[in-house]
């Protein structure tokens, strides 16, 4: 088999060069890690760059004889602009400009080159890239090895060699035909007409078929020594089968109950599941990993068989990255293998917008519907997003790289009590389900069953038809109400959407123009799940925090207590800030639940939330007082910002403590500026809900004082929702940023004031408002 010596191929059977290698690091997966390396990358790129030339250093010279490899100049300089584009570095910063500039002066023929340039092309402005793109696609197409006889395909039919000379080509490698493929990709995903051409599409899945060896991998070559196993190949070829397949068939799976496996794929990822990252395997340089990267995305698989491709692709890639930033695994001096890892770590890494459940059912009736719904969000809001496949199998932990979890199906879903007790804990851990009907009338199992299973999620919230002037509609298009969707709330967020009209369909078949409203109302529900796209979550990571262990430097004890106004619409935003407390501050929380009737002596810090109207009995009054008079102290915040409750609690508290018995908190307030550093606030943030004219730099907390010592803290504004990490499209309150910390220093100047850095009891609330705090004594 040839060795790949061109600029871009990072050859799997080459040697890492000896000169400066260095034993691999071991490192631990965090979302930090991977952002430091991505940075360290970037500035190794960037050292490289020659600002008297405008590129980098090249493998090759100009091309001076037609076939030379000399064709592919500029092709380095091209995969480290397209890194650093693709890692947020602006097509308008006086570098990248420079370099842009001067690699749409190259006139290179070579496949690589052309495939990687018009990434760049991509990802300009129409009005600067739409032409370049344009050519350097003409010219990959053109190029491409073309049947001679149709009715009779040969396996060379849909291969590129080294060269792109506007003519068809003779004969090739499956590397260079990646790239080939990867360029024309590039001009389906800018809508470029000429790339959508369905037949030369089915020419590639057909190629890709005609040349997988019966051990479900491919071979570097077409020809008889195809047989010999390729993991670079393999992956290229498994992301080039689903391209294909969107371009050319997307208009197939109209019905639902058809087999949609590809067994060609299938077989592919089996393959990759045994040996891309075995022990057995090379390990593989950044080349292989940007390949694993493509077929993850392609495919929308979070995993190949058990393994997480984008977790153990990064350890790998973290592990190999030298101290100056780069990689160099292939090729020692660094730019080929730095530009490949940052392109790993960084596409890998972007948003993941919608899980797909994969259950007991027929979960996948419209195998391709959510990759074409992603890639429209992508473009329309340039703003690159993933999706994702996840099995009910795996842990519940390992769900949340997506707000949103998609249930679709035609049949009644069977879900088992575990499957259940799963996504009753995703959604109070802050996601969102979204469950949709297939099939039209064929899709009535699947609605019945759905709207039992919420029934038995939540028992105590109706499932109900969406007003058409609810905000999800107008979230970003103006679609007013259209779409049919019932919605599930626990009076401050929505838990979960379901419908009956089958979008799906429409994202199958790629309807972005004649069905346009299917993809608006999933970018509606995208805005509105992710409050207006904030608190996106890169893959691997999650807003619920993982229990570290630790030894308590101290313990709290909080009552929350138990009420009639939905005192429990968020049941786990108390234990997230357990754990943070732990971790964070080896703080031990411990929580408890009471009637407010069953409050004792003992209990010294209690908590009072809801999202309806507050109607206390008269023992629950005297409980309450009795347990603020006796030393105790309270807590008491509308979840969501709720109207009913706010005001109710309001009435209640004056009613206990006297008239105009709240006061705003001083400025000077030990919970906003504490004496201990560590506990110092970030600065205030409120949700996007909170009305934009009112003051949003202070927090707003109230206290009622009880004798002589600030007893009661009140937020008008949502804190509880807040510690559940989630965004809210209608909450009314702080970001979750500012409410974790906010609620940290309440409770701590409440019970243990020395952790702020104070000493004795907490100071009174400040009496210089207009609304002075009240020392009741009655």
């Amino acid at each position: 088999m040839p060795r790949l010596t061109c600029l871009i191929v990072l050859a799997i059977l080459l040697a890492p060069a000896a000169a400066g290698a260095q034993v691999a690091k071991q490192v631990g997966f965090s979302d930090e890690a991977v952002k430091q390396a991505i940075e360290k990358g970037k500035q190794f790129l960037w050292s490289q760059y020659d600002e008297k030339t405008g590129h980098w250093p090249e493998m090759y010279t100009p091309a001076t004889t037609v076939g030379s490899k000399d064709g592919n100049f500029s092709g380095c300089s091209a995969l480290a602009v397209y890194a650093l584009m693709a890692s947020g570095e602006s097509y308008q910063s006086p570098r990248m400009k420079q370099a842009i500039e001067w690699q749409s002066k190259q006139k290179p023929d070579g496949t690589y080159t052309l495939g990687l340039r018009c990434q760049i092309w991509s990802m300009l402005p129409r009005e600067k890239g739409r032409d370049l793109l344009d050519k350097d696609v003409k010219l990959l197409m053109d190029s491409v090895c073309k049947p001679k006889n149709p009715s009779s395909p040969a396996a060379w039919d849909g291969i590129w060699g080294y060269h792109c000379t506007g003519t068809p080509s003779v004969g090739g490698d499956h590397s260079n035909t990646q790239y080939g493929y990867l360029g024309v990709w590039a001009g389906c995903r800018a809508e470029l007409e000429r790339a959508q051409d369905k037949e030369f599409w089915k020419l590639a899945f057909r190629h890709y078929q005609m040349t997988q060896n019966a051990d479900g991998c491919w071979g570097y070559s077409a020809g008889e020594d195809r047989e010999n196993s390729h993991c670079n190949m393999t992956t290229a070829a498994v992301t080039n089968m689903y391209v294909a397949f969107d371009q050319a068939y997307s208009d197939l799976f109209t019905k639902v109950g058809q087999n949609a496996e590809i067994p060609e794929i299938t077989k592919g990822l089996k393959w990759m599941d045994e040996n891309v990252f075995t022990t057995q395997a090379r390990a593989g340089g950044g080349y292989l990993l940007y390949g694993v990267e493509r077929a993850g995305l392609a495919s929308g698989r979070k995993y190949f068989g058990a393994k997480n491709w984008y977790q153990q692709g990064a350890l790998r890639s973290l592990a190999a990255q030298k101290t100056d930033g780069s990689w160099t695994e292939d090729h020692p001096k660094g730019v080929i293998d730095t530009s490949f890892n940052v392109l790993f770590l960084v596409r890998g890494r972007n948003p993941v917008l919608f899980n797909r459940l994969e259950y007991n059912g027929d979960w996948n009736n419209r195998p391709r519907a959510v990759a074409n719904l992603t890639a429209w969000i992508s473009r329309t809001f340039e703003r690159e997003v993933n999706w994702q496949i996840i099995p009910t199998t795996v842990p519940v932990e390992e769900w949340h790289d997506a707000p949103i979890l998609m249930i679709t199906g035609s049949k009644r879903p069977e879900f088992t009590e575990e499957e259940i007790v799963k996504l009753r804990t995703y959604i109070l851990q802050g996601g969102l389900i979204w469950s949709i009907a297939e099939g039209g009338p064929q899709g009535k199992g699947f609605d019945a069953g759905m709207r039992q299973v919420y029934k038995k999620l939540f028992p105590d919230y109706e499932l109900v038809q969406m007003p058409v002037n609810h905000p999800l509609y107008g979230s970003y298009f103006k679609i007013a109400g259209k779409g049919g969707l019932w919605g599930l709330s626990n009076g401050v967020r929505l838990l979960a959407l379901h419908g009956s009209e089958d979008l799906p369909l429409s994202w199958q078949k790629n309807q972005t123009s004649t069905v346009s409203e299917a993809f608006q109302t999933a970018a509606n529900v995208f805005f509105f799940a992710t409050d207006k796209a904030s608190l996106l979550r890169a893959r691997g990571t999650t807003l619920w925090p993982a229990a570290k262990a630790f030894e308590p430097a101290s313990t709290l004890d909080i009552v929350r207590l138990r009420h009639k106004a939905n005192w429990n619409a968020e049941p786990l935003a108390w234990e997230r800030f357990k754990l943070l407390m732990g971790n964070q501050h080896k703080i031990k929380v411990n929580l408890s639940e009471k009637d407010i009737k069953d409050l004792a002596p003992v209990d010294r810090l209690a908590v009072m939330t809801g999202t309806s109207q507050l109607n206390l009995d008269d023992q629950e009054k005297a409980a309450l007082k009795n347990f603020v008079k006796a030393g105790g102290s309270l807590v008491v915040d509308a979840t969501g910002g709720a109207d009913n409750f706010a005001k109710s609690s309001e009435k209640l508290l004056e009613e206990l403590f006297g008239e105009s018995c709240l006061a705003s908190l001083d400025s000077e307030s030990p919970i906003y500026a504490p004496k201990n550093a560590d506990m110092q606030l970030p600065p205030i943030k409120y949700r996007r809900a909170v009305d934009a004219g009112v003051g949003k730099k202070t927090a707003r907390l109230q206290g009622v004082t009880v004798d002589g010592r600030l007893a009661v803290i009140y937020s008008r504004e949502d804190l509880t929702t807040g510690l559940v990490g989630v965004p809210c499209f209608t909450c009314l309150g702080y970001e979750p940023g500012t409410a974790v910390p906010l609620m940290r220093n309440i409770v701590l100047y409440l019970s243990k004031p020395e952790a702020l850095g104070e000493a004795g009891a907490a100071a009174p609330a400040s009496t210089s408002t207009s609304a002075p705090a009240s020392a009741a004594t009655d």
